[in-house]
């Protein structure tokens, strides 16, 4: 008995020790900000609506006046906590007809937060061909 035990301790340990082979990386920050020729209200629609269409990403709370959409990764199925991801962007008037839209700095190392960016880039690009 005192064999097995020393085996099933071993085997714990070497699993638990392969687990934490993925907590210390650290992703470099998403730090870009994205400006566009547009009045505020339609960038902030329009980004609401990009975020609002990403694949499990869904809009957790909105303030106009501030400016922040904060979004929350739905992904429930998988083991490694997808669920608990929030990214806040921030929408900033630069002046009369021009806006900027970023990660809020807090949020800028979150996984997933370029794919959101390059969406809101899309819709904002092609509001502005339009």
């Amino acid at each position: 008995m005192n064999y097995f035990s020393k085996l099933v301790f071993i085997l714990i340990l070497g699993l638990s020790l392969a687990g934490c082979n993925t907590v210390g990386k650290v992703l470099p920050p998403n730090d870009e900000v994205l400006v566009y020729k547009l009045p505020y209200d339609l960038t902030y629609l329009r980004t609401m609506e990009a975020l609002n269409s990403v694949g499990t990403w869904e809009l957790e709370e909105t303030d106009k006046e501030k400016g922040t959409l904060s979004v929350r990764d739905t992904n429930y199925s998988r083991l490694d906590d997808s669920d608990l991801r929030v990214i806040t962007f921030v929408v900033k008037r630069v002046d009369r007809g021009t806006t900027s839209v970023s990660i809020d700095p807090k949020n800028q190392k979150v996984f997933g937060g370029k794919k959101l960016l390059e969406a809101i880039g899309e819709a904002l690009g092609h509001e502005i061909k339009s």
